[in-house]
């Protein structure tokens, strides 16, 4: 299959006319989260708490044509983890030390995520993934009419699905292990961060795709679906139960980053809130730009904090 069979990334389709909303939740949503459906389809014993361990130093592969199995020394990330720890030696500023914190439960750690939930104003996970997808569907649909998609007599509530996919995304990025930190500012409570990261790499979904026994019956057809569909709606949910599907619908899949070691390559320029007493928030245009969701708004916002236009 070919790499262009899957048209659009997640973060591109998801990233048209997005309406920005703030992540305090109401009284109303909070009890509404709390009942939770019942999710028809495959994705019903999708667990919201898992979490991805950390990336080690060493990587297995294993060969497509001897099935023999191969260890490859990931050089780069050790040289980007000592790199990491030494610039943070360098850091006083106890403001940037908790701002940093949220920076490393993505890249570093996601055995930590649980403070970026509450950095953001969630519970959980779950939460929070929910909360994301209800804000970014609306530049794919035009109403809660059609948030749902029957393939093979299986009905997916996309309510349900979207944040999952979402979640799974983001779960690739714990695998990163570290990440190039270029350089703060700190205004009053606003820790401004400039830094360089990783990139997931989601042809590898379609690789997983193709060793499933289903492959033909299953997955070529969501992707001919993906690249036919003149419905946008329809597209991107063909392709995100394709992504899901590739790793078995399961809360802690993940697909690998780009690069046979630790590349990183996109610029993230993050604000991130830490007052006086320690306590750490972060708004939504930030946070879909640290879970790499939808970068543009913050990147724009906060890069001319280090005397650049231009990412």
């Amino acid at each position: 299959m070919k790499k262009n069979i899957l048209l659009i990334s997640v973060a591109t389709l998801l990233s048209i006319g997005v309406v920005g909303c703030g992540v305090n939740q109401s009284t109303e949503n909070k009890q509404s989260e709390q009942k939770l459906k019942t999710v028809e389809g495959p994705g019903k014993d999708f667990d919201w708490n898992a979490k991805v361990s950390p990336e080690g130093t060493k990587r297995t592969y294993i060969e497509q044509n001897t099935g023999k199995s191969f260890d490859h020394e990931l050089t780069g990330l050790k040289r980007a983890q000592s790199k990491l720890e030494e610039k943070r030696k360098t850091i006083t500023d106890k403001k940037v030390q908790e701002a940093l914190k949220v920076v490393d439960a993505f890249y570093v750690n996601q055995e930590n995520i649980d403070v970026i939930v509450k950095a953001a104003g969630f519970d959980n996970q779950r939460e929070m993934y929910k909360k994301v997808w209800n804000d970014l569907k609306q530049s794919m649909i035009p109403s809660e009419e059609n948030v749902n998609f029957k393939y093979q007599n299986i009905n997916y509530d996309m309510n349900e699905y979207g944040p999952m996919i979402l979640k799974v995304n983001g779960n690739a990025y714990g695998k990163a292990g570290a990440y190039d930190f270029i350089d703060y500012k700190v205004e009053g409570n606003t820790v401004y961060l400039s830094l360089i990261a990783p990139t997931i790499d989601t042809y590898q979904y379609t690789v997983k795709a193709t060793y499933k026994p289903n492959y033909k019956t299953f997955f070529e057809p969501l992707a001919q679906m993906n690249a036919t569909s003149k419905n946008i709606a329809e597209k991107g949910f063909s392709k995100f139960i394709f992504y899901l599907a590739s790793v078995d619908f399961k809360g802690d899949g993940y697909v690998n980053l780009q690069g046979m070691d630790y590349l990183a390559k996109e610029k993230q320029y993050l604000a991130i809130q830490v007052d006086d007493s320690g306590k750490v928030s972060i708004d939504n245009d930030n946070l879909l730009n640290l879970l790499r969701i939808k970068m543009d708004l913050a990147n724009q916002k906060n890069m001319v904090k280090f005397n650049t236009t231009k990412i």
